[in-house]
């Protein structure tokens, strides 16, 4: 049984079930075992909206101007859309 409120323990378990070796495992000699286990790869494929999002503009001056407009007060806000998104927020949760 795993102890998960001791960090510890699970680290020492995972490297045991994965191949490694730790201090206690060899008697604190430090010897690790003479044949290692490659480690574990994993491709990743980006969506085509991710890939164009990376090349999204970012407008520096319509940002200062709405940062500004927040806090001088003016910025138009429609509670109403707000409420609107909060409570589609909370169903997915």
């Amino acid at each position: 049984m795993v102890d998960s409120i001791n960090t510890n323990s699970v680290t020492a378990n995972r490297a045991r079930t994965a191949g490694a070796t730790t201090a206690r495992d060899t008697g604190a000699t430090g010897a690790a075992p003479a044949t290692q286990e490659p480690a574990a790869s994993v491709e990743v494929k980006l969506s085509n909206e991710i890939r164009s999002s990376e090349n999204a503009t970012f407008d520096e001056v319509k940002v200062q101007q709405m940062k500004q407009a927040i806090e001088d007060g003016s910025f138009p806000l429609d509670s109403r859309r707000i409420a609107e998104n909060f409570a589609e927020l909370e169903r997915l949760i």
